[in-house]
């Protein structure tokens, strides 16, 4: 199973949370509980692609393709902060940055290149 933590040259590689520079753990699973200590998003800039539909060989839709990927790393503890919460959602969802107002740490354009989904 793949995991951003995975083994490089025989030592795991550290992951850090963005907002605080905290190091976090992998996800402790034991018989009846589990434990999380981080949130991973993945966003970045996207741009719109046309492809053929699946079902429907005549019929085309409009996707959106990442093309440059930013993985923003939340540690459990940054997570529960209301501001952490909305800087991680205006990366989600760019097109809502002016309803909640744009800006943050990366500012909604820099997430996905001014674009829109």
């Amino acid at each position: 199973m793949f995991s951003l933590m995975t083994l490089v040259e025989g030592s795991k590689i550290p992951l850090r949370c963005t907002h605080c520079g905290r190091e976090v753990a992998e996800t402790l699973h034991t018989r009846s509980s589990y434990h999380v200590d981080y949130y991973l998003l993945h966003t970045g800039e996207v741009q719109p692609t046309t492809v053929a539909r699946p079902d429907d060989p005549a019929g085309v839709i409009t996707i959106l393709k990442l093309s440059r990927v930013n993985i923003v790393v939340t540690c459990a503890d940054c997570y529960q902060q209301p501001s952490v919460r909305q800087e991680r959602e205006l990366l989600f969802r760019p097109e809502q940055a002016p309803a909640m107002g744009a800006g943050g740490r990366w500012g909604a354009a820099s997430a996905v290149g001014g674009r829109s989904p």
